[in-house]
């Protein structure tokens, strides 16, 4: 026989009890169960079979009797077949057993004869009489006493928990399985029971001997993958999760934390203190050093992905920043002509819209190291516009999951979580149960032919909506069209940009990085507009360019010095006036390009330039090669034509002695080397204008003759110096006719006007009138010396006669006074032209004039 004080750790039955001691050195409470001797009241039941009468009743009578109380008990025998003692309870000095047959929740057992005539057997049968006659407890006559329990749930658990998700339960713990994980018991509103197994939300690990079998509230949040239910257990001291982290006796747990009731930050308060004391499961908790500059405001220059930006802070440093904790869709590569399904652009799209050009402000979280997908360290950060986080919208979009982490967070963590649930809860984006969006860009650019059948469309739309994809130089871009599904390569007209390097073994012209880097921070993906103009012969878009609707992106160039104009075409263009000005307040200002020029001297130029023009320059000229009816290239007829025939002669002679190249030597960009024609396989000199490794090949511009063509590497030999540019310049002259503006090839009656001019030139000896010359092309007027040299019988005004040239009258030399008598005897050609509705003028006046 044993006896002792115990503290009661749970209520099994009415009639038998859990008993816990003293804490023992280096372990758990030590335990035992004890029946209630002399007495039987009815069990519970389990999934297999249904309660006793009034057993939930009378576990509960005892249960809020005796839980978490000392008492005092006494071991009166143990049943040899199962080890399992009974004996008496006293609660502040009175007997249990007597207590729950006098309240009518235990019945008497029958007992041995030796046994009949004990007190207390004798007091027990007293009080049943009384119980029997008061009719309490098991002995009622109204009730059945036998209630609807679940022991295991019946349906979906997410319906159930749609059903009372939110809503305080009342509950009691029957068991606890684990540190975070017990099994309760909810009274439903309709008045059954339902058994669940219960995560708390937000906690980690457990404190047994503070719930079990106490009566608390339950609020259920969600549902596991597993079909676990997740949780707030409240007690009447208040929320246990918080009470428990804030103690140091649990840790937050993420994957609930953002469906605690009442929203997470009480819970991470809690924790934070406890890792400031470092309280028990925190003893050894380091707080993370911040750098100095982990918090600054920039500049949002580029979107890398949708989860990663490039910045520039207040001292000019580039930062690449990734927000932190946020993971957007994995980019898909689009395949020619097939369409992708993929939030990777929403995502991108979404950060570019709000974010390009603005000013963050930008809080590193954390860094993280090098590894295999990211080879330099990347600082993770918080990227607030005012007081919006911007990868919580993000999230909040369904554009981005969060990533889960213990060690590396944003410091709104809790908050990102919160939002992807939401999401998640709405059917946001990636969430939706909808097709993902589809996107298919057409190259309009990907080559001359396909460019041109966008032309017309371009120029009839006026000016359209473009967001900038990537800047080449300063002066060309690839743009996006959204409206449209397609891309573009796009060049501004009217100026020259100095280019800018392409590689790290290539050198810029100068001024070319600074042209590049000024555009690149006004214009990377900015939204903008363009009014299309004409094409280039790589399939390129020529025109207009506009930033916020009103900022021509060609005058910020030139205002900034950082371009110059080109003439020609910026005469076509109906800005030129605006140009031209731009480009004047730069050399006045002596900035970059102008630096050195003499604003004075430039001004004077100018004044030269269009009121005294240079005296004419007359020319005896071959036309040598035809681009197109307006563009040509010519010979000037001197004694370095004949030189040329006697270097094209030594240059023969010398690929037949010698016709392979260096070892090792490859042909660059631009440069002057020999090339065999593939017409007669002769060599002549040429100019590499374009390399294409996939076919090696190169294309090259004979500089003696203007025509071009492209061959295979093995037809490239490196130029003896003794056949140079500077022993013999190049002898093929780039020109334009002056005064009009002939349709190209690809235009309409463009073939036609080739052929006339073809007709005009071919054979003959002219003379060629310099206007203008400028970055190396010249405007000329051409006459056939042997028919005239009257302006009305230019080649020029034969063209416009023939209704297969336009007259154009913006350039500044169309406009001099001294011109004027020339322009008269064309504007007179014209008109004929169209009176006589020859070619272009079939269908009416399709004249550009605008003089």
């Amino acid at each position: 026989m044993s006896s002792g004080k115990a503290t009661v750790k749970s209520i099994t039955s009415a009639d038998m009890v859990v008993l816990s001691g003293r804490p023992r050195p280096g372990g758990p409470l030590a335990t035992r169960t004890l029946g209630l001797n002399y007495i039987q009241a009815p069990k519970l039941g389990s999934k297999d079979r249904s309660d006793e009468p009034f057993a939930f009743d009378a576990r509960n009578y005892l249960r809020k009797l005796l839980l978490g109380k000392e008492v005092m008990f006494r071991v009166d025998y143990t049943v040899p077949t199962t080890g399992r003692e009974y004996g008496t309870l006293n609660l502040n000095q009175e007997n249990v057993a007597h207590m729950l047959v006098r309240e009518g929740w235990a019945d008497v057992r029958e007992v041995r004869a030796s046994d009949a005539e004990n007190v207390d057997v004798e007091a027990l049968h007293s009080y049943r009489a009384e119980a029997q006659a008061a009719k309490r407890g098991i002995w009622q006559e109204n009730e059945s006493g036998i209630r609807k329990a679940h022991y295991n749930l019946e349906g979906d658990a997410a319906e159930f928990l749609e059903k009372y998700k939110g809503k305080e339960l009342t509950a009691i713990i029957e068991s606890i399985r684990d540190g975070s994980t017990v099994r309760v018991c909810l009274t439903l509103p309709n008045g059954e029971y339902q058994y669940i197994g219960l995560m708390i939300s937000g906690a980690k690990y457990f404190v047994e001997s503070r719930l079990l079998q106490r009566e608390v509230r339950v609020v259920l949040e969600m549902v596991g993958q597993n079909g676990n239910f997740f949780g707030s257990i409240l007690h009447p001291a208040g929320n246990i999760a918080e009470a428990l982290v804030s103690s140091g006796l649990a840790k937050v747990a993420d994957r609930s934390i953002a469906h605690v009731t009442g929203g997470p930050a009480a819970l991470r308060e809690a924790e934070r203190k406890a890792q400031a004391s470092k309280l028990r499961l925190w003893q050894d908790h380091v707080e993370k050093t911040k750098g100095q500059d982990h918090e600054f405001d920039a500049t949002v220059l580029r979107i890398m992905t949708g989860d990663t930006i490039i910045v520039r802070s207040a001292n000019s440093q580039e930062r690449k920043i990734r927000l932190s904790n946020i993971k957007a869709p994995t980019r898909l590569q689009q395949q020619k002509g097939i369409e992708i399904a993929s939030f990777d652009y929403e995502a991108k799209e979404f950060l570019r819209k709000r974010l390009i050009g603005k000013t963050v402000h930008v809080t590193v979280d954390y860094v993280k190291p090098p590894s295999d997908q990211f080879p330099e360290a990347t600082e993770c950060a918080t990227v607030n516009v005012g007081t919006i986080n911007v990868g919580e919208q993000l999230v909040l979009k369904g554009l981005a999951d969060v990533i889960r982490s213990r060690e590396d967070r944003s410091q709104f963590y809790d908050q990102l979580l919160l939002a992807e649930a939401k999401a998640k809860e709405e059917g946001k984006g990636k969430h939706s149960t909808k097709e993902p969006p589809k996107y298919k860009w057409s190259d309009a650019s990907e080559n001359a032919m396909k460019a041109k059948q966008f032309l017309p469309f371009f120029q009839r739309s006026g000016r359209t909506q473009a967001i900038v994809d990537y800047v080449a130089n300063g002066s060309r871009f690839k743009l996006v069209i959204p409206k449209e599904n397609c891309k573009i390569a796009f060049v501004l007209g009217g100026v020259r940009c100095p280019r800018a390097a392409r590689s790290a073994g290539e050198k810029s012209e100068p001024f070319g990085a600074e042209a590049l880097d000024f555009i690149s921070r006004r214009c990377q993906q900015r939204d903008v507009e363009i009014e299309v103009e004409s094409l280039d012969k790589a399939g390129g878009f020529i025109g207009t360019m506009w930033l916020n609707k009103s900022e021509n992106v060609a005058s910020l160039l030139l205002e900034e010095g950082l371009a110059e104009i080109h003439s020609y075409s910026a005469d076509q263009s109906k800005h030129a006036a605006h140009l031209y000005a731009a480009e004047h307040v730069a050399k006045q200002g002596r900035k970059n390009l102008w630096a050195n020029v003499d604003p004075n001297a430039a001004a004077e130029q100018e004044e030269v330039d269009t009121e005294k023009p240079a005296k004419k320059e007359y020319l005896d000229i071959e036309v040598s090669e035809i681009a197109s009816s307006g563009h040509f290239y010519v010979q000037i007829i001197n004694d370095q034509i004949n030189a040329l025939e006697k270097l094209m002669s030594n240059l023969s002679v010398h690929y037949k002695n010698s016709s392979t190249s260096p070892e090792g030597w490859k042909p660059s960009s631009h440069e002057i080397i020999s090339a065999k024609f593939t017409e007669d396989n002769q060599w002549y000199r040429a100019k590499i204008v374009r390399q294409i490794p996939e076919s090696k090949s190169v294309e090259v511009v004979y500089i003696d003759y203007g025509n071009s063509e492209t061959i295979p590497l093995s037809n490239v030999r490196p130029l003896p110096p003794q056949f140079g540019v500077k022993n013999l310049p190049q002898q093929a002259h780039e020109a334009v006719l002056a005064f009009v503006k002939v349709p190209g090839l690809k235009d309409d009656y463009g073939v036609e006007a080739a052929e006339r001019f073809r007709d005009l030139v071919s054979g003959r000896q002219l003379v060629g009138v310099v206007e203008q010359c400028e970055h190396n092309v010249r405007h000329l007027t051409l006459y056939d010396p042997k028919v005239s040299q009257d302006p009305d019988r230019s080649l020029n005004a034969e063209l416009v006669r023939d209704g297969l040239a336009l007259l154009s009258l913006k350039t500044r030399y169309a406009r001099h006074p001294n011109n004027q008598t020339l322009v008269t005897k064309l504007q007179e050609s014209s008109a004929l032209a169209k009176r006589d509705r020859h070619n272009m003028f079939e269908y009416g006046d399709v004249s550009v004039d605008d003089d």
